[in-house]
C-alpha cells in the first residue's frame, strides 16, 4: 500500500537536522517492515505490539505519536502524529514519505479528520461536538476562531477545554488544525450568543474548506 501525507507547507528543518534524522527512519523501517508489517491484521490482537512499535519510534523522535486504525478492507492504517507540535510536522512527513510499500498497511501522516458526534471524556467532564457552536473570521492569512461550549460553568473549565480541543482536532484533522488557525478562543455558550448566528462544530471542516479553497486533511 502507499502513504498518505497533507499537501500544505511547514516549515524545512536544517540539513543537519535531515542527515541526522534520516538513518533513524531507515532504521525504524527496516524494523517495521520485518518484524511488524507480516503480522498483518492478525498482528493487531498481540497485546505487545503496541509497546513494541512505541519503542521504536521513539528512537526516531521522542515526541512522535502513532494510532493503529482498522483493519478496513484488510488493510490497517498506521496514522503517524505529531500530537500537533509544529516543530515535529516536518518529521512526520520525512518518516511517513520514506515508508517502504507494504501489502496491507497504509501509513498516513498525521490524525485525520473524524466525526465529532463521539463523546469526549476528561476526567469528570463529559463533551460531545453537538454542544459545540463556532464562528471564525480571517487573521494575517489564517482564521482566528472563537468556540463556543453548551455546558455547566459552574464546572471543570479547563477539562470542558480540553476536551473541546480534542473534537477540534477530530472536526478538522490535525494538520489542518495546527496550521490554519491563528487564534482560538474557548467560550460559554449563552442564549444572546447563539442568536448571533453560530454554526454547530460539525460544519466546521467544510466551512473551513470553503474558506480556504482546499483542504490539507
Amino acid at each position: 500500500m502507499g502513504s498518505l501525507m497533507p499537501s500544505g507547507a511547514v516549515t524545512a528543518p536544517t540539513i543537519e537536522q535531515f542527515s541526522r534524522s534520516a538513518p533513524d527512519r531507515a532504521a525504524f523501517w527496516t524494523w517495521f517492515s520485518e518484524e511488524i508489517a507480516p503480522m498483518g491484521v492478525d498482528g493487531l490482537d498481540d497485546d505487545t505490539l503496541i509497546g513494541q512499535i512505541d519503542a521504536q519510534l521513539r528512537q526516531v523522535h521522542q515526541d512522535l505519536g502513532f494510532e493503529l486504525w482498522g483493519p478496513e478492507d484488510g488493510v490497517v492504517h498506521f496514522v503517524i502524529s505529531a500530537d500537533g507540535l509544529m516543530p515535529l510536522f516536518e518529521e512526520v512527513i520525512e518518516l511517513v514519505r520514506s515508508a517502504p510499500d507494504m501489502p496491507g498497511w497504509e501509513i498516513v501522516a498525521f490524525r485525520p479528520r473524524r466525526p465529532v458526534s463521539a463523546k469526549i471524556q476528561a476526567l469528570d467532564t463529559v463533551i460531545s461536538g453537538d454542544q459545540i457552536w463556532y464562528n471564525f473570521e480571517p487573521e494575517d492569512g489564517r482564521l482566528r476562531l472563537a468556540l463556543f461550549i453548551d455546558g455547566d460553568e459552574a464546572g471543570n473549565w479547563d477539562m470542558m477545554c480540553a476536551a473541546t480541543g480534542v473534537l477540534l482536532e477530530m472536526a478538522l484533522g490535525e494538520f489542518d488544525a495546527a496550521t490554519m488557525i491563528a487564534r482560538l478562543e474557548y467560550c460559554p455558550l449563552t442564549p444572546e450568543i447563539q442568536s448571533l448566528g453560530l454554526k454547530p462544530l460539525r460544519d466546521l471542516a467544510d466551512d473551513v474548506d470553503q474558506f480556504f479553497g482546499t483542504a490539507c486533511h
